[in-house]
């Protein structure tokens, strides 16, 4: 991915932070399944994983709006949100302010592939759409990350777009987008959506064992851990 896509990605991203929930909460902004109940059905299912899963020390990987933080707080010691987006931590903060967890939670702005996480660290990681948008060089970085900083028994969580045969109708598998915001600015990013032989992939290339937690129209989510 060339440095001009990249720091398009970071902007259009920054710009997106007030609206970014729209695809979740509405099922509008940037879905290409033109049916909103899609999005909004699956996210419901994504949030009940998010509950269960969270645990002991947290961190949540490119948190952008810290969207899932209500569905994990109370369930973790400690809260590691981290983001490269300013504004994105801006939201985060606007939802710590109404949860009693402030004292928990520390926020971090920077790359996560780049950030110097402290090793076994974390019990638990949260990684929520961000491999569909990374290179395969970059997620083999971002997989070497996860099992330098979970801890011996620790696990992932990963939440991200699916590809199926309703996307297919709209979308490449991987492709460059142009997303559109709502005060019309345009923006170029990198997307590439997961299919199951992806997850399997993830298994041979960085040995972790995964079991994909939901599989639909719209989303993924896919529960693993990276010590044998």
């Amino acid at each position: 991915m060339g440095h001009d896509l990249r720091d398009s990605m970071r902007r259009y991203y920054d710009a997106r932070a007030s609206e970014y929930e729209e695809a979740y909460v509405l099922g509008t902004g940037t879905a290409s399944i033109p049916d909103p109940e899609v999005f909004r059905r699956e996210v419901s299912v994504l949030a009940g994983l998010v509950e269960r899963f969270a645990r002991g020390r947290l961190v949540d990987l490119a948190c952008g709006t810290g969207y899932w933080l209500p569905h994990y707080a109370a369930h973790c010691s400690r809260i590691t949100l981290i983001d490269q987006a300013p504004r994105m931590l801006d939201e985060c903060r606007g939802k710590i302010a109404t949860l009693d967890a402030g004292d928990r939670i520390e926020l971090v702005q920077d790359d996560v592939l780049e950030h110097p996480f402290p090793s076994d660290a974390y019990d638990s990681a949260l990684v929520g759409f961000l491999i569909s948008h990374l290179t395969d060089e970059q997620e083999r970085v971002l997989f070497e990350r996860l099992r330098a900083m979970l801890d011996t028994d620790g696990r992932f969580l990963i939440l991200d777009s699916a590809w199926s045969l309703e996307r297919a109708r709209f979308n490449a598998k991987s492709e460059r987008q142009e997303r559109r915001l709502n005060d019309g600015s345009r923006f170029e990013i990198y997307k590439r959506y997961l299919d199951r032989h992806d997850i399997v992939e993830w298994e041979r290339k960085y040995g972790v064992a995964t079991s994909i937690a939901h599989f639909g129209t719209a989303f993924v989510a896919v529960s693993g851990h990276v010590h044998g």
